[in-house]
């Protein structure tokens, strides 16, 4: 073991492994040769000799509990719910009925075969009723578990509808915004380097697909006209051909999109950027309570919104494993920058792996759990209904459950408080301490200290919505990666990666919030605020539509908010 943890404290190469076979995107794999990381050779000795595992899937839960300092991983156990069709409208129905219209950002739902029933009452009373349009309302079928394009096909009756694996039925959204006559989706990338407490970056710059055949509801069976996934639409006929004011391909930038649309929106267009990032938060929001705290993993997703004509953002899918091929030159120009600053982002090295001149905050000990402390038997006294004097009362102990990510050391000596004081220049808005700052001598003299049991009691009041300290300790754990990262003190932005959530970072002796209730409420008062600031903006018919207009609506909206520079305005570059 001590070999080991030479090995990795040195400044040799950083190991990639991808996937199980080595074999990935090519633009990914000249990413990672761009950065000087050396792909995985195999096992040597009992040790896995990696530093980022990067896998289209999932990972098994084992994966995660044998994560060392030096090690990290492209997901975070459970975060892909919001991945699969059914899950997601699921999850987004339960936030609507508990939180209301903030969350009418996708089209109403029905999952086969469970639901059927429903849908024909749905089609039946659509046909019935006193509108003459929702006579001829279109619907969209979608397999559960399937991706680019497969198994999506529209109808208009039940009647017309081919019925087999799972799948999800949602109202097409038949009036989207088009240009020249296209239909087109937008694909923004998220980081997510963990769930609890929620910390989440969204990429300025991401990219629009487009339809290559002219949108049209008089031919809902050409697929071309409809669906705006690019690993269908590059096999059509009018792919390479120079569409009218699309050119040849089908995709364009997010810059491209805004130019096209302030000139017709003006004000309204800033607006339009403000509901995609609320829409973004509110859906991590929504699996953020069933995730565990994770340690040096996080989640890189795709979200796919499509914009009506009244410039209303709809949450189309989310994507676990967002495509990362370099087809054509707008891939290029986003996806490349992009990873490199993804990988910045995260505090992963350039040339070796640099984790022997990253020193974090010491970690504490961590319980595998909340129920640890309670399931020895205890000893009390009887009340008039409680148990019999000395009569040992079993506590319930539930099954133990991947909850956790981290790697459990011995004890230290400090409480949880004493090591909040000691660390407290590294919360204060610095992601990394160097070895300039910490004395060999002192991180020796750390790592010989022998372990005494504390005679002091330990304070386990806790504050902010964390039911026992062995949560605390856990979410402390979990953001304290092993490269000396604290994602509850994450900066706001790296690159063109812009922290989305928190909004503002809560103050040096106060611990982030986990409270989805107050969350949201946030993110409610954000979309107000945004509303107020871009319909006084539009008001100045003569206000310039570049940057500058961009940098005032900035400040005026801190200004109302109430938030320090530590807030920053989600946009893409213009």
């Amino acid at each position: 073991m001590l070999e080991m943890a030479q090995v990795f404290d040195s400044d040799g190469p950083f190991i990639y492994r991808l996937n199980d076979n080595g074999s990935g995107p090519s633009l990914l794999v000249k990413i990672f040769t761009e950065r000087g990381w050396r792909i995985y050779q195999g096992y040597n000795g009992a040790e896995e000799r990696w530093n980022l595992w990067w896998r289209t899937s999932a990972f098994p839960a084992t994966s995660y509990k044998a994560l060392g300092d030096w090690q990290f991983m492209n997901h975070i156990p459970k975060g892909g719910s919001i991945c699969r069709k059914d899950s997601l409208s699921r999850l987004l129905r339960c936030m609507r009925r508990i939180y209301g219209s903030i969350y009418d950002f996708s089209p109403p739902c029905f999952h086969l075969p469970l639901e059927y029933a429903k849908l024909v009452s749905e089609c039946s009373r659509l046909r019935r009723g006193d509108d003459p349009t929702s006579s001829n309302v279109v619907w969209i079928h979608k397999p559960v578990a399937q991706s680019q394009g497969r198994g999506i096909f529209l109808f208009r009756s039940v009647c017309d509808m081919r019925c087999g694996s799972p799948a999800v039925v949602q109202r097409y959204i038949e009036r989207p915004l088009l240009i020249a006559g296209y239909k087109f989706d937008l694909r923004l990338y998220v980081c997510v380097p963990g769930y609890r407490p929620l910390t989440a970056y969204m990429y300025a710059e991401g990219l629009a697909r487009f339809g290559t055949d002219k949108y049209t509801l008089s031919d809902i069976h050409n697929p071309y006209r409809h669906l705006t996934n690019s690993s269908l639409n590059k096999t059509g006929p009018r792919y390479a051909e120079c569409k009218d004011r699309i050119g040849s391909g089908c995709k364009w930038t997010l810059k491209q999109v805004r130019r096209a649309l302030v000139g017709r929106w003006g004000a309204v267009e800033w607006l339009v950027w403000q509901k995609i990032r609320a829409l973004v938060t509110l859906t991590l929001l929504a699996q953020a309570a069933g995730t565990p705290p994770a340690r040096n993993c996080f989640e890189f997703y795709g979200f796919d919104v499509l914009l009506d004509d009244c410039l209303k953002p709809w949450l189309i899918e989310v994507n676990l494993s967002p495509a990362l091929a370099a087809d054509c030159e707008a891939d290029v120009t986003v996806k490349q920058p992009m990873l490199h600053e993804l990988f910045d982002l995260l505090g992963l090295p350039m040339r070796h792996t640099g984790l022997s001149l990253l020193q974090g905050p010491p970690t504490p000990h961590i319980s595998c759990s909340s129920e640890e402390e309670n399931s020895s038997a205890k000893t009390v006294g009887r009340g008039p209904t409680g148990p019999r004097i000395g009569r040992r009362v079993r506590t319930r102990k539930r099954r133990a459950m991947p909850l956790h990510c981290v790697t459990l050391q011995a004890p230290m000596t400090e409480t949880i408080t004493d090591l909040a004081e000691k660390t407290k220049d590294i919360q204060m808005g610095r992601l990394y301490k160097t070895t300039s700052d910490v004395s060999p001598e002192s991180s020796e003299s750390q790592c010989s200290t022998t372990v005494i049991p504390s005679t002091e009691p330990i304070d386990e009041s806790w504050r902010g919505g964390y039911s026992t300290a062995a949560s605390r300790r856990r979410m402390m754990a979990a953001c304290s990666w092993g490269n000396g990262v604290r994602w509850d003190r994450g900066v706001g932005r790296v690159g063109h990666w812009v922290r989305i959530y928190p909004h503002s970072l809560p103050a040096d002796d106060q611990l982030p919030g986990e409270d989805v209730r107050e969350s949201v409420a946030q993110v409610s008062k954000f979309l107000r605020a945004a509303r107020e600031v871009a319909k006084d903006g539009g008001r100045d018919k003569k206000a310039s539509r570049d940057g500058t207009r961009d940098s005032i609506f900035e400040v005026t909206l801190r200004k109302k908010l109430d938030y320090d520079h530590n807030f920053e305005v989600w946009l893409p570059p213009f």
